[in-house]
């Protein structure tokens, strides 16, 4: 918040992508699917009809960084998974037991129409790669996400796979994009969990 404090709304507009409401100062950012305020100077976050399941304080502080850190570059459009990253084998581990292959897990046993359905909420396109499933949203502006779901046969798991935009280190810290991992992870199993509901 100091840091976002520092920058004019003109320049995080700019950087970052969006659109400021001069009127009410704040930012509106839309973020999987959703329309997420944040006001200037404070940086209170604010989720506008986003179910209170869904809201979180790693999605605050993702957003946040953002908005203080963007950098006004064109995407590469080349897709890399976070090992690939500047320094992404420091938390690779982590994130591939704690998130990539605890989503493969899941989508052995999910209901695939909920998962569909669920990742249409959370504002994913579908879209046509190699894989059984895959799906493509803004987590912000500068940042796409592709996350792609394999099907297991005889001795091989189901698996999953999250990708970013190259220039993702560009526009957030390692350690932001780890969390906006966790983040995509946590969104999809809530969102299914409401979908089943």
């Amino acid at each position: 918040r100091k840091r976002l404090r520092q920058l004019s709304p003109e320049i995080i507009s700019k950087s970052a992508l969006l659109q400021y409401n001069r009127e009410k100062n704040f930012f509106i950012v839309e973020s999987f699917g959703h329309r997420i305020e944040i006001t200037y100077p404070e940086g209170q976050v604010h989720f506008k009809a986003v179910d209170e399941k869904l809201r979180s304080f790693v999605w605050e502080l993702i957003l946040l960084n953002y908005l203080s850190g963007s950098r006004e570059m064109p995407l590469k459009n080349e897709w890399v998974s976070y090992r690939d990253l500047p320094q992404g084998n420091v938390f690779y581990p982590n994130i591939r037991n704690n998130v990539i292959e605890f989503l493969g897990r899941f989508y052995s046993d999910c209901d695939k129409g909920l998962l569909r359905d669920a990742l249409s909420k959370l504002g994913f396109a579908f879209v046509e790669t190699k894989a059984d499933l895959a799906a493509a949203a803004k987590a912000v502006p500068r940042v796409p996400v592709l996350i792609q779901f394999w099907a297991g046969e005889e001795e091989i798991p189901s698996s999953c796979q999250i990708l970013f935009d190259s220039t993702v280190s560009d526009q957030m810290h390692i350690e932001d994009v780890a969390a906006l991992c966790i983040l995509i992870k946590d969104l999809i199993i809530e969102q299914y969990s409401m979908e089943k509901a």
